[in-house]
């Protein structure tokens, strides 16, 4: 069996969102591939894309793979010659001679981030998409957003997002068992001044607030429910609002960096890990995009939470549109019953929703399937 080496370029740091996709992707690929496949990671935020680099990726790789993950997104800290997470200059593009295949990237500005995008951007994104053999996003939602940056509709197809695809390995945990209702519950801890209307720690509180109120109000209805805190981000990045939680919950939530702290930090490694907790909860209610993602692809009840549009454009990929708490539509008042009719509902109508969920993943993984084998018959 010929080896091939795919250069993969993605957020592969400290998220562990991004790197439960990763799992995802490499598992998709290996189990189409009659070749044995060598991935060589590129972390998308750490490195810039320079001529010696791809003639390096030219004598050595088979393929160069962007994606999939929420790539269409400016940190001014990157320094980005491109304006996205792909940092290439646009005149180094023509220079990449492997094939290049742009896997379910999403577009990822913030609600509430007005800085915009450096002018080169659009400009860079066409020519990616001219160079591609398969050019694709992760949602319709990023597709409207490409086409009005100019990139041609025609040649973008819409691919699921394949962190849905990450392979779990088994998680004992003492603390999750015995109890008759577990809710996971992610919050995203960074950037919160573009999650939020000013003045944003207001409004953090208040949406804090209501939903330890709802999640209360849903625990009571049970004999020993629980919610169980859980972290993408490590570093009390994501576990900075813990505590608010605790305040408000008691013993009655627990942090998973507390009680599964040999599972961080976040790696590729141990994402199957992350995915497996997701499979035994009941519901997750998920302020991150694979927060949500991942549980669906373990078929597990999900409620979207925040205000970032890319949660909003996967549960209407996914038929899900109800079970989304929009806090764009909410102010500093007391939201909590209508947060708990939400998470009420997803409980009330989990087996209606775990059929749907599992009709929409065959469909996806039909999607999937067709795209990772067009994208292998690329192989160099």
């Amino acid at each position: 069996m010929k080896l091939k080496k795919i250069f993969h370029v993605g957020g592969w740091s400290r998220n562990y969102g991004d790197l439960a996709l990763q799992n995802g992707v490499m598992s998709q690929f290996n189990r189409h591939s009659e070749h044995a496949l060598e991935f060589v990671p590129i972390h998308c935020q750490q490195t810039w894309i320079h001529p010696d680099l791809i003639d390096m990726i030219n004598r050595q790789g088979d393929m160069l793979l962007l994606g999939g993950g929420g790539m269409v997104f400016h940190r001014p800290e990157d320094d980005s010659h491109s304006g996205w997470q792909f940092n290439i200059r646009t005149e180094d593009i023509d220079k990449i001679e492997v094939p290049i295949v742009v896997y379910a990237i999403g577009f990822n500005q913030f609600f509430y981030d007005d800085r915009g995008f450096k002018p080169q951007m659009p400009e860079n994104l066409r020519r990616v998409q001219q160079r591609a053999k398969i050019f694709s996003v992760r949602n319709q939602g990023s597709r409207q957003a490409l086409t009005r940056l100019g990139l041609d509709p025609e040649q973008i197809e819409v691919i699921p997002d394949p962190g849905m695809f990450t392979v779990p390995s088994p998680l004992h945990l003492p603390e999750l068992e015995g109890h008759d209702l577990l809710i996971g519950l992610n919050w995203a801890g960074d950037r919160p001044f573009y999650r939020f209307p000013e003045p944003w720690e207001a409004h953090r509180s208040a949406a804090i607030n209501s939903l330890s109120d709802a999640l209360s109000k849903v625990l009571d209805q049970s004999e020993n429910g629980r919610v169980v805190f859980v972290p993408h981000l490590q570093e009390n990045i994501d576990s900075e609002v813990y505590p608010l939680f605790k305040e408000r919950l008691g013993d009655r939530i627990v942090n998973l960096e507390q009680v599964a702290g040999h599972i961080y930090p976040p790696s590729y490694t141990q994402s199957g890990f992350l995915a497996d907790l997701y499979r035994q909860m009941d519901c997750v209610i998920g302020m991150r995009g694979h927060a949500n993602i991942i549980p669906f692809g373990m078929n597990t009840p999900i409620v979207g939470f925040g205000s970032h549009n890319k949660n909003r454009f996967f549960l209407e990929e996914c038929g899900l549109s109800d079970y989304m708490i929009d806090t764009n539509q909410l102010g500093l008042g007391d939201h909590s019953e209508q947060m708990y009719r939400t998470i009420r509902a997803s409980l009330d109508n989990r087996e209606t929703v775990k059929a749907q969920m599992t009709s929409k993943l065959a469909e996806f993984q039909t999607t999937t399937d067709d795209f990772v084998r067009r994208a292998l018959s690329y192989l160099k």
